[in-house]
């Protein structure tokens, strides 16, 4: 068994930025504490990040009203659109100091995905539940990684999938696919961070996804830099921005996490990485 070597101090000093989100809010809900740490204390509103959104179609709200009409699905894809650009500019400054796409595949809802419930209320999952649809995005995912990675001066934040959220899960093994093919072609350093409200509701789980990945991973493959984050901050972004996505639940799990902790994946392991146990299929094995 891989081991989790001991946490280093925070270090990102690359000057291309990318944040690679299943959802919209996820970026705000993960890595919100690292970014208003990142933009006071080392020059990120100058570096023009870039968020790629991947499942930003949707008809999910915490209301749970599960109508799959034009006007719903446009109405809440919008709306959660425009919640998270309006929280990207509170944690930027301006409009101007980020970029922002979307993929637009659909999550999982629209997608008619069953799995059992995470923490925060979406369908869980992992290769063993993948029909053809996860299948066609998990390799989309892949290819569309790969320029990303091969870039130098580069750092690319992804979501450690605590909770096995479907998508959550899908962005990260789409991820750590490209990086084992490219080897080292793969110039940029990856991060994962981990998944909120999940992490922060189940802190007794908080190891568990960290724990299977270095396990595929030669020894002290994952180095943790954990890092003091201003909650208030954190949870008035959420309350502020993200009204279809508001559940008083999510509150103390994001107030109960004075820190935040990334797990940066040394470079030199990429190609080393096992295939996850799940998968019984050639798409996702090597």
């Amino acid at each position: 068994m891989s081991t989790v070597s001991i946490a280093e101090p925070l270090d990102i000093t690359q000057e291309k930025i990318f944040f690679l989100s299943p959802h919209p809010d996820d970026i705000a809900l993960t890595f919100g504490g690292l970014i208003n740490k990142l933009s006071k204390e080392d020059g990120l509103l100058q570096k023009k990040p870039v968020t790629e959104v991947y499942f930003s179609v949707s008809n999910y709200t915490t209301n749970h009203l599960d109508i799959s009409t034009n006007k719903r699905v446009i109405d809440v894809t919008s709306m959660r659109f425009n919640e998270d650009i309006k929280a990207h500019t509170d944690m930027f400054n301006k409009w101007s100091n980020f970029r922002y796409k979307t993929s637009g595949f659909y999550d999982a809802p629209l997608r008619n995905y069953e799995g059992s419930t995470t923490a925060g209320g979406g369908p869980a999952g992992t290769f063993e539940d993948f029909r053809q649809q996860e299948i066609e995005i998990y390799q989309t995912i892949t290819a569309s990684v790969k320029p990303i990675l091969r870039q130098d001066n580069c750092a690319a934040f992804i979501l450690l999938a605590n909770g096995s959220h479907i998508d959550h899960f899908v962005v990260r093994e789409a991820t750590l696919k490209a990086a084992h093919d490219l080897g080292s072609q793969a110039k940029c350093d990856i991060y994962l961070g981990q998944d909120q409200p999940y992490t922060g509701a189940n802190p007794a789980d908080a190891m568990v996804e960290v724990n299977n990945l270095a396990a595929r991973l030669p020894s002290n493959g994952l180095i943790p830099m954990s890092y003091w984050i201003d909650k208030e901050h954190k949870v008035n972004l959420f309350e502020t921005y993200f009204l279809s996505q508001y559940d008083k639940s999510y509150i103390p799990a994001l107030d109960n996490v004075d820190t935040e902790t990334i797990y940066k994946w040394e470079k030199s392991t990429y190609s080393q990485i096992s295939p996850h146990q799940k998968c019984n299929a050639e798409y996702c094995r090597w």
